[in-house]
């Protein structure tokens, strides 16, 4: 089997305020809710790291804006 020209695939992490918990879904599905908008972000950037180092892409949006957060510079954050 070959891998050339086979585009990796692409994972979203969102994570929105709903009902007053922090709620992050990957690729819409339910991955985990969260007491604060900081975990909420951890938890899904976690979550994008551990995709990528399996070889995949990963993207990590926050709010109704979707604001892109750079994933991986959180694990340089104490």
């Amino acid at each position: 089997m070959s891998l050339v020209g086979r585009r990796p695939s692409r994972n979203t992490f969102r994570a929105a305020l709903r009902a007053g918990v922090w709620s992050v879904t990957k690729d819409g599905q339910f991955y985990g809710d969260y007491m604060s908008r900081d975990q909420a972000i951890r938890g899904a950037c976690n979550g994008a790291r551990a995709v990528e180092a399996t070889g995949s892409q990963a993207k990590v949006l926050v709010g109704s804006d979707e604001e892109v957060i750079a994933h991986r510079d959180l694990l340089l954050e104490p």
